[in-house]
């Protein structure tokens, strides 16, 4: 998995980004056109352009995304222009998430993610399987994001979207899970720029804040973990509650609700019946059962290794969904950024670094 240096101005950054990854960007809108089509059947549009068009005109995401995070929608403007796209198909490509609720296609292929947050010697790591459509395979990639309006920040993301999770050089982390059975909002912050506005923070306390002010378009489960702590909240249309931290420290979380109540009921029995919820619970109590096994960075990495463990998404037999990539992010006196591209048992772990005088 290549990283790309995407250093200067929002819309330098994403002119940058756009430009080195124009071809895979090709691809990739390629593919998840022709995905989004099949998975909306008789719903499709005869024109994939105008279901663009239609998406944007039809809610007010990117309005609430000007208002709360410009720098982020010059960000945008800067990858479309970058990979020679139209600007609707790249924001509408970024918000993924709300494709999910938008489109409500009952065989289309579920997410997942896996997420353990933990307290181990020295501070605390963040961990996480991110579960995506297949369609999405050959995307991974790597950003180190830099520039005079935000910390130095690498980050998991797909060619052509501005970042899935990531770790700031001021030494903060963001972890999500998918909460599709949660109520969602056409008016409120997309996911992919809520992650983007914490990790802009530069401790714990700014970045719950920030997620707690804003209105969030769509059922996300937020994990912050720093060298002193981590925080754990589950957003909604109407809620952002924060899940008390075990005594143990550890924090477990994959795709259904810990104590949200605000529930979407239609969304719950779409996916109880397709065995989302189902394989959610059952990742969850497979994470639990470990509990005595995890005391430091090498041994999470280890449970992710396992190419056994139900956490591993395979598209055979998860509805055509997948592990995309995994992420592990250790929150000590020298942060520790590992990634690796695919399921466990066909690629290797890699170290990502900030740059030298990042903090400066």
């Amino acid at each position: 998995m290549e990283i790309i240096d995407c250093i200067g101005s929002p819309r330098t950054r994403g002119e940058v980004h756009g430009e080195a990854l124009r071809k895979r960007i090709a691809t990739a809108l390629e593919n998840w056109e022709a995905a989004t089509m099949a998975g909306l059947g008789p719903r499709a549009p005869a024109d994939f352009d105008g279901y663009c068009d239609d998406f944007l005109s039809g809610t007010a995401l990117l309005h609430r995304a000007e208002a709360v995070t410009p720098d982020l929608m010059a960000e945008l403007r800067g990858i479309a222009i970058g990979a020679g796209q139209s600007f609707a198909r790249i924001a509408v490509y970024n918000l993924m998430d709300e494709q999910w609720w938008y489109d409500a296609a009952p065989k289309a292929p579920p997410p997942g993610c896996s997420l353990i947050a933990q307290r181990v010697p020295g501070g605390h790591v963040l961990a996480q399987n991110m579960d995506l459509p297949a369609h999405m395979e050959g995307s991974q990639v790597a950003l180190r994001l830099g520039g005079p309006d935000m910390p130095e920040t690498v980050m998991l993301s797909a060619a052509g979207m501005i970042g899935l999770t990531g770790v700031n050089f001021a030494g903060l982390a963001i972890g999500v899970n998918t909460l599709l059975m949660l109520e969602h909002a056409p008016d409120g912050l997309p996911v992919a720029f809520a992650v983007r506005h914490a990790l802009g923070a530069r401790n714990r306390a700014t970045a719950q804040r920030r997620l707690a002010e804003v209105g969030h378009a769509s059922g996300q489960h937020y994990a912050i973990a720093t060298r002193e702590g981590i925080t754990s909240l589950e957003c909604s249309a109407r809620t952002c509650l924060a899940l008390p931290i075990p005594d143990n420290g550890r924090l477990l979380h994959t795709n259904h609700p810990l104590i949200s109540s605000d529930i979407d009921t239609t969304a719950l029995a779409r996916l109880g019946s397709s065995g989302f919820t189902k394989s959610s619970a059952i990742r969850l109590s497979w994470l639990a059962a470990q509990e005595d096994a995890l005391t430091t960075a090498e041994e999470v990495q280890t449970l992710f290794d396992d190419p056994e463990a139900p956490i591993r998404m395979r598209a055979k037999t998860h509805g055509g969904s997948s592990t995309f990539a995994t992420v592990l992010y250790s929150m000590t006196d020298c942060i520790g950024v590992r990634m690796r591209q695919d399921i466990a048992d066909t690629a290797r772990w890699q170290e990502f670094n900030f740059r030298e005088g990042a903090g400066e």
